[in-house]
């Protein structure tokens, strides 16, 4: 374990391929609990005037605390924000993880700030719109060929 870690690593998506920063300290390190027996013997000593037993459990409910916000962190920064792909869920539910990108996907087509962004699934919107033109289309066509056409005099 490494006295001071990296906390910003860049990373690309494994679905959408784009290129992100994203947090990849996953615990706490040695400063963090140096900083966690600090802040609670400090605290015992302005609250109680001496060392005390009850700074003991100060110092594991920040400790506790800590690591359950630093593991947050990381858990809400390793999902992509352009396609919604998890790859811990990907580990544990491949099906399910292509359920999350689609509600992903359903719930940015929307949303018109999605339409300015650089999101590799434009290309994807796009072509879906377009087909969706094109069978529109079709259903004209073939409507005006089945109609009767009338004779002008």
């Amino acid at each position: 374990m490494a006295l001071f870690s990296r906390l910003h690593d860049r990373r690309y998506c494994a679905f959408c391929k784009v290129l992100r920063r994203v947090y990849v300290k996953k615990h706490v390190d040695v400063t963090n609990v140096v900083g966690a027996i600090l802040f609670s013997t400090s605290l015992a000593y302005t609250v109680w005037g001496e060392p005390d037993p009850r700074g003991l459990v100060i110092f594991c409910l920040f400790i506790v605390g800590s690591e359950f916000f630093v593991y947050a962190r990381w858990r809400t920064a390793i999902k992509c924000k352009m396609c919604g792909f998890d790859p811990i869920l990907y580990k544990k539910s491949q099906a399910l993880a292509s359920l999350r990108v689609r509600e992903f996907f359903n719930e940015q087509v929307e949303n018109p700030e999605f339409w300015l962004t650089k999101s590799p699934l434009l290309r994807v919107q796009k072509g879906i719109r377009q087909n969706e033109k094109k069978a529109i289309e079709m259903q004209i066509m073939a409507r005006r060929s089945s109609l009767p056409q009338s004779k002008s005099p």
